[in-house]
């Protein structure tokens, strides 16, 4: 015996020690995920968090989810369950037929799973009547159509619904309850494109990006006709078509964080401008959305369609021109306007032109995300209170 050890030996340690060394001399991941990835921050060292054994299980913590392989053993283990087996570790994200990729919550809307009572929407329209009449302020209700509604004969195996009369159903109620509104205008997005070809994308999850441009010269069309306004539309100069895909057409992929890049369908996209809006008189827009609001917004229609309009992101965080680079950008609608009751609401609203609540099937159970409701309830209940102290 020499009482040497195997070469191997040395080769198996030098392997486990690369992520070590690879973390010494670079800061930060090797390769980057996409998608919601929860971080976690390196945990302060003090006595107390010693003394107590938090410091060592935060840091323990940090060293698991930040070391520098992360990103390459996530990627490597989501491509073999991907490749081999059609497993998805992306939340709540399905494998339809043909290779289509879908989120749940557009299949139960799809196929009437969701939560929503025709009761509930009734309500919830009448706070809109009560808050557009209040406010004097014209109401546009945006009903956007989901990729599953859309494409329900690629729709995962085990989705099957013999029910027929649930398809749709929360856009239905929606649909019929804001038809028979006298005092709300309605915006069908989900009619207009549900039979038109290509409004989705393989691997994506949100609307095509060249739909997004007439989807808002639609709703533009909408709020120019009920005030008289006119905000500036978008002008399409030509149209191409493309396998290499913009915007948000595969975001559902990207989330997935895979080495391989799964194939895309051809898809048409526009070259388009802003019209010339000199001498206009634009409107003053307020929109309340879901993230199918967002591809609009980010096109620039807070400041180049509208006059500088504001974007209430599920109704709780406020976006716009006027509030770039300050104190109030990202806050809740409630701070920024100062908003405790509902008089306080309808003096906000009554600033707008038009006040767009725009929502893809897929959300229709929650929608409106909390508008005007958490501060009627907040009232009722203060009121409740007042009542019973004066009671006692």
């Amino acid at each position: 015996m020499t009482g040497k050890k195997p070469i191997s030996v040395y080769a198996v340690i030098a392997l486990l020690c690369v992520p070590l060394v690879i973390d010494i001399v670079r800061d930060g991941q090797v390769e980057r995920l996409k998608g919601a990835i929860e971080m976690v921050e390196m945990p302060t060292l003090s006595y107390e968090s010693l003394r107590s054994g938090h410091y060592t299980d935060s840091l323990n913590d940090y060293l698991k989810g930040n070391f520098a392989l992360k990103g390459v053993a996530i990627k490597t283990r989501n491509q073999l369950d991907y490749s081999l087996f059609g497993l998805t570790h992306a939340r709540s994200v399905e494998i339809g037929k043909d290779g289509y990729l879908f989120e749940q919550n557009y299949i139960k809307a799809a196929l009437g799973l969701d939560t929503l009572s025709a009761a509930d929407a009734a309500e919830k329209v009448a706070l809109f009547e009560s808050l557009s009449e209040a406010s004097e302020t014209e109401f546009f209700v945006t009903l956007v159509p989901g990729k599953a509604s859309y494409f329900p004969h690629l729709l995962p195996e085990g989705y099957e619904q013999s029910d027929s009369s649930r398809f749709n159903r929360s856009y239905k109620i929606w649909l019929e309850l804001v038809q028979e509104s006298k005092v709300l205008n309605l915006v069908d997005l989900w009619g207009e494109f549900i039979d038109v070809e290509g409004v989705f994308p393989k691997n994506g999850i949100h609307w095509c990006e060249w739909v997004q441009v007439d989807a808002l010269n639609i709703l533009n069309d909408s709020i120019a006709r009920v005030t008289g306004m006119q905000p500036a539309k978008f002008e399409i100069e030509s149209e191409y078509y493309s396998t290499k895909m913009e915007g948000t057409d595969q975001d559902i992929e990207s989330g997935l964080n895979l080495w391989q890049d799964i194939a895309d369908l051809e898809t048409k996209y526009y070259k388009s401008h802003w019209e010339d809006a000199e001498g206009f008189n634009k409107p003053k827009v307020l929109i309340i959305g879901d993230s199918y609001a967002w591809g609009i917004v980010n096109r620039g229609v807070l400041r180049h369609s509208y006059d500088m309009g504001e974007f209430w992101y599920y109704d709780n965080v406020v976006h716009g021109p006027a509030y770039l680079d300050t104190e109030n950008f990202g806050k809740k609608p409630e701070e920024v306007h100062a908003m405790t009751t509902h008089e306080e609401l309808a003096n906000t609203l009554s600033l707008f032109d038009a006040v767009v609540l725009l929502s893809t099937d897929a959300n229709l159970f929650r929608f409106p995300f909390g508008f005007g409701e958490t501060i009627v309830q907040a009232e009722e209940a203060e009121e409740a209170e007042e009542a019973e102290e004066l009671a006692d």
